[in-house]
């Protein structure tokens, strides 16, 4: 009995590694592109604040590397739709330079219990906000913003402040599928635009 319990235990251990190796070569298969082309953004959300550009996740191209590229343009003195997405992203800044805001996911510092706070010399008690960050970003600064943050945009320089996304429709964070989700967290738009 133990015999056959080993024996079918390896026979499956045997189709899973055969099933994943063709699995793999399919993907390898599917994804030879002979060249990579440019292409425009499938859709625009204009706001007040400025432009937020989306490439089709579904061309050949993103959908092999399995990402799907971003640009937003903010005017100066102005706001970038605030956004979240449930997948981690790498932000370029090609042009200008602002403030970016980050909410992190987690629970508010008033539900940690095993932070206390002792009022000494020169302390007042308070900590720091460990979910909400504020960050000076100028051109050239790559941002790494992890799935499921919120974030925005403040262009405070002279200049339009262009913002280069990458969003990883592979992590494991994008549960449901590979595709593209993006949740604005805005509602006064100049028009609309299905995503």
């Amino acid at each position: 009995m133990t015999k056959h319990v080993v024996l079918l235990l390896l026979s499956l251990l045997a189709y899973a590694a055969v099933a994943s190796t063709e699995m793999q070569r399919s993907e390898a298969q599917q994804c030879q592109l002979r060249k990579i082309s440019t292409s425009k953004p499938s859709h625009r959300m204009r706001s007040q604040g400025g432009v937020t550009e989306i490439w089709d996740p579904e061309e050949d191209q993103f959908q092999c590397a399995g990402f799907a590229p971003m640009r937003d343009t903010i005017q100066t003195n102005s706001l970038s739709l605030p956004k979240f997405f449930p997948v981690p992203r790498l932000v370029y800044i090609a042009q200008g330079r602002g403030v970016m805001g980050v909410s992190y996911p987690g629970c508010p510092e008033t539900f940690h219990k095993d932070q206390q706070f002792s009022r000494g010399q020169g302390q007042k008690g308070m900590s720091g906000d460990q979910h909400q960050k504020v960050h000076r970003i100028r051109r050239g600064d790559v941002i790494a913003v992890p799935a499921g943050a919120a974030h925005w945009c403040y262009n405070d320089g002279n200049e339009e402040l262009i913002a280069i996304s990458v969003l990883d429709l592979n992590n494991q964070a994008n549960q449901l599928d590979q595709n593209l989700r993006v949740i604005f967290l805005s509602i006064s738009l100049r028009s609309s635009s299905n995503f």
